[in-house]
């Protein structure tokens, strides 16, 4: 789009459309720098884990076959499962090759353990797959659309340090552009920067399945030491679940396939994900809570530490399906990052309530964030995505707590925005370090900033800002201290713009 089209079409928002290519054959070719070449695997996957010896079950021993992609898998697979769970529990073992499979039961107490040089492969096959979807449209389809899924289990594991190929090129379209792995020879504005990741994303085709791995309304939920790859949609989504532990899990997707989030926590509680490595084309750690998305109940006691996120969108966000409550929520010693392609990230941290949920108590400290355009995004909006009367205008977001991030080659400020009615209610940073990418550092000529009340909340859909350090809008009660930010040269952008901020004090 040129700059000129762009000027104009920014004074009308209606008129800023987002790329998307929508039919077309199943493109399955890899680019350079579809994938990042430089996963540590040995710093988060323990190889030399082996084989338990007692209380197991080989897929072997049901009937199935390594090696041979026409062959469906699944009903060997599940038979060793149905056989594990009816005689107590133990741990289903899948060894000596790559085994092609639709979709897969898992049931309560029992591990499903992958060997090392042993994988689960998707099929290619859409009728091997229990429910077809593009987008669920029902409940039903929704919990029972993916390929290893688990529901109302209590004592169920995932274990490595085998993997699990999702196969997501086999399930998407061609993208506009392939990857971009060199930089710009001049910074795109940040409209163009969104509309340029775009342009490289994979669509999903029609013959897609759904989770790679879905945990729905279980208890006692352990994932540990395996690596979950090339995934079609959404990679681990944990549901409705409550004590669960995801540690030292490789999650290593093509980084352009669309909505191929990391890890989804959604309605779920007492969650912990620990020293994971996460590369993905959309967003890395997210929590979500709605009713789209089968969730029931509030969610609190989230604790994510020690984790390296590659995103192209989102590397740690809340959202953006929030039509339920989610607290507590803690986040420390992280990093997040796009280094190798281009354009930049999203957003580091973007902590938003879209629909009407209360969002609140959420402390993130300790983090590093490196080439993503806005390094803290926080968004209250009124969106209330399917428009329900009890929850128009009833979103809160409030008591957040960020410290401690040091972040380098920035495109855009720190954003806090509420609306009008609605503000954004007590956030508190301290000890932040911004730092611009080099290049030209572009202005924002709109005479006003639309609300854009209803719309995906998304960093870069509000343009540059003419701020550099913090636009704050319909919020109060925000101090800052220690606040360093170093723009680009030259910069004719202010420090601050405070609109509609009540209560807001620089230490």
């Amino acid at each position: 789009m040129s700059r000129l089209l762009n000027h104009i079409c920014s004074f009308f928002p209606g008129l800023q459309k987002d790329f998307k290519i929508y039919g077309g054959e199943v493109f399955s070719d890899v680019y350079k720098g579809d994938f990042y070449e430089k996963i540590p695997f040995e710093k988060y996957i323990n190889f030399d884990v082996r084989i338990p010896n007692d209380n197991i079950y080989s897929i072997l021993s049901y009937g199935a076959v390594p090696d041979d992609a026409e062959v469906n898998n699944a009903d060997a697979i599940n038979r060793a499962i149905s056989a594990c769970s009816a005689n107590g529990g133990g741990i289903v073992v899948v060894e000596g090759g790559s085994f092609t499979t639709g979709t897969v039961f898992l049931k309560s107490n029992v591990a499903l353990f992958i060997s090392q040089n042993a994988e689960i492969k998707a099929s290619h096959r859409t009728e091997d797959y229990v429910i077809n979807s593009d987008t669920p449209d029902s409940r039903e389809d929704y919990i029972k659309n993916g390929l290893i899924l688990a529901q109302n289990c209590r004592n169920v594991a995932l274990l490595g340090p085998g993997r699990i190929c999702g196969e997501g090129n086999f399930f998407s379209l061609k993208p506009y552009l392939p990857p971009k792995i060199e930089p710009y020879s001049k910074t795109p504005d940040v409209w163009d920067m969104r509309q340029e990741y775009r342009n490289r994303i994979r669509f999903a085709h029609k013959n897609k399945y759904g989770f790679l791995v879905h945990f729905q309304n279980c208890e006692q939920v352990r994932v540990s030491n395996i690596i979950l790859e090339n995934s079609a949609f959404w990679t681990l989504n944990i549901n409705m679940c409550t004590d669960v532990k995801v540690t030292k899990t490789v999650i290593n997707n093509n980084r352009h396939i669309a909505n191929s989030d990391g890890i989804d926590i959604s309605g779920s509680s007492n969650v912990t994900v620990e020293h994971c490595f996460v590369s993905t084309g959309d967003d890395g750690i997210v929590l979500k809570n709605s009713h789209d998305i089968a969730c029931e109940k509030s969610m609190n006691n989230i604790y994510v530490a020690d984790c390296e996120v590659i995103s192209c969108t989102n590397s740690f966000k809340i959202g953006t399906e929030t039509s339920l409550d989610i607290s507590d929520v803690t986040v420390e010693n992280c990093k997040f990052y796009l280094k190798d392609i281009f354009p930049s990230g999203a957003s580091g941290i973007a902590l938003e309530s879209c629909d009407g949920a209360v969002v609140s108590n959420i402390n993130i400290t300790n983090i590093e964030i490196d080439s993503m355009a806005c390094p803290v995004f926080i968004r209250l909006n009124n969106r209330n995505r399917n428009r329900l009367p009890e929850l128009e205008g009833k979103g809160v977001l409030k008591n957040i707590n960020i410290s401690n991030i040091y972040a380098v080659n920035s495109e855009i400020p720190i954003i806090i925005m509420g609306i009008p009615l609605q503000p954004v209610d007590t956030v508190s940073l301290k000890n932040i370090t911004v730092k611009y990418a080099d290049g030209k550092d572009y202005r924002d000529f709109r005479f006003k900033v639309p609300e854009q009340e209803r719309e995906y909340p998304e960093a870069n859909r509000f343009r540059n800002l003419n701020a550099y350090g913090i636009y704050i809008r319909h919020a109060k009660n925000i101090s800052l201290e220690k606040f360093k930010v170093f723009p680009r040269k030259n910069t004719k952008r202010k420090f601050k713009i405070l609109n509609d901020c009540e209560n807001f004090s620089l230490k």
